[in-house]
């Protein structure tokens, strides 16, 4: 009876410890999504008010440094990739497009990219949603997650709701086999066998995950996040309170007031002054240092320190990657795992079309292959034409490929050779070439 109720006991404290845990990843997770989307002042206030006396009389003012670097390392769709279908029957590669253009596939992983290097784990969701395929992204804030041996071998996820015009909460519980819903008490309310048979949600890692799901690292760039708020809100403060001159009278009458001005002359006791006294602000070091964490903090997450300058240039957003060996590196691994989040997106998405769409199903034999765009630096239309020319007499390229890299909206090289097939046709006929020699382009 001792050791049973020593059992209770220590399971309860794990279990708290556990709850405790669940809670302080949830709210550090919240605060980041919150730094990214400009909401950093309740934060700033409330350091402010734990810092000074009277943070009242200080004016917040905050620059979102977070969602610059982000954008600047989520570099795998800065263009959209190519997907094209492998070993596909006839009818699947129209159904990859109506479903690439109802999820929004493209505009969804970009927008995933960049919360996996801010949240470090997030998970993508393949639902049918009002008569097409749609994709729900949910970051760690929503999700608790049940493994296995190994944080791959998901068990179970479960995904809180919140319905703020009602104030409530309630959870949704997804196994292979069930679907449950449960209120805050945790009171099971409807269950569902799984129609998928799988769960239907893809992890993605900023990095292979070791020892738990949910990645804990990034702390440094919301740490100089912070730093920066509150340099940037005392060099508000400084340039206020000590940017400017301050007059000052002596005289044997305190009492009197003395206007000053052009034209204006003052009579004085004997001995009285006159003058204004220009404080010594520390407004340089100041920005000194609020330069300093700036750089810091690019070159600590692998940017060059020009990255978060505030000196003009013209250096494009592809430019900035293409000439950063480091942000190529993370650029190659990056890809390499995305490369692998898309196959198994598209065979969970394949299994939730085929279930409410049993007569247009996907083939199971159908593979995804995703070409991500090489990125090179912008060159002049002349240096582009030569190199076109010199591929095309290499016989590496064709005409097909120059037109899809000019019309990124040409999904497939057959539509590439059908728009070159008419603009041949064109150019034909505005300079009266005869039509035997102005034969469109077969692929």
């Amino acid at each position: 009876m001792i050791f049973s109720q020593a059992d209770k006991i220590t399971a309860a404290l794990f279990g708290n410890m556990r709850e405790q845990a669940n809670a302080a990843r949830k709210e550090d997770a919240f605060k980041r999504l919150e730094y990214y989307r400009d909401g950093q002042l309740p934060y700033l206030m409330d350091d402010l008010n734990a810092r000074f006396a009277k943070p009242e009389k200080l004016k917040p003012l905050f620059v979102n440094m977070v969602k610059k670097i982000v954008k600047i390392k989520a570099t795998s769709y800065l263009e959209p990739p190519k997907r094209e279908l492998m070993d596909a029957e006839g009818r699947d590669r129209d159904i990859l497009a109506e479903i690439l253009e109802g999820s929004a596939l493209n505009s969804k992983m970009k927008m995933t990219s960049r919360l996996v290097k801010l949240l470090k784990t997030v998970m993508v969701r393949p639902v049918w949603r009002n008569g097409r395929l749609d994709l729900d992204v949910l970051t760690p804030d929503l999700l608790d997650v049940e493994t296995g041996n190994c944080p791959e071998d998901v068990k179970s996820v479960m995904v809180t709701h919140y319905v703020p015009e009602k104030k409530e909460v309630w959870y949704e519980r997804v196994t292979p086999s069930t679907m449950k819903t449960l209120d805050y008490r945790g009171r099971v309310l409807s269950e569902q066998r799984n129609p998928y048979g799988v769960i239907p949600f893809i992890p993605m890692w900023d990095e292979p995950p070791v020892d738990q799901f949910f990645i804990e690292s990034g702390d440094d760039l919301i740490v100089a996040q912070d730093a920066l708020n509150v340099l940037l809100t005392s060099l508000v403060y400084t340039n206020e309170m000590q940017g400017y001159a301050v007059g000052y009278v002596k005289s044997d009458n305190p009492e009197s007031e003395i206007v000053v001005g052009p034209g204006v002359m003052a009579e004085l006791e004997k001995d009285g002054e006159i003058g204004f006294v220009s404080p010594n602000a520390p407004i340089g070091e100041v920005r000194k240092s609020v330069e300093f964490v700036l750089k810091q903090t690019a070159i600590a997450n692998g940017l060059s320190a020009s990255s978060l300058s505030t000196d003009p240039t013209k250096e494009t957003g592809i430019s900035r990657v293409v000439g950063n060996r480091e942000l190529m590196e993370q650029r190659a691994d990056e890809i390499e795992l995305f490369r692998v989040y898309e196959r198994r997106l598209f065979d969970v998405m394949r299994l939730v079309w085929n279930h409410h769409n049993p007569s247009r199903k996907l083939s199971t034999k159908a593979r995804l292959k995703v070409d991500f765009a090489d990125l090179k630096e912008s060159s002049s239309l002349t240096e582009q034409i030569a190199a076109w020319e010199s591929l095309l007499s290499m016989g590496v390229i064709s005409e097909v490929d120059i037109i899809m890299e000019r019309n990124p909206d040409l999904k497939t090289r057959e539509e590439a050779a059908e728009f070159l097939g008419k603009v041949q046709a064109e150019r034909g006929q505005l300079v009266g070439v005869p039509d035997e020699e102005t034969k469109p382009y077969v692929a």
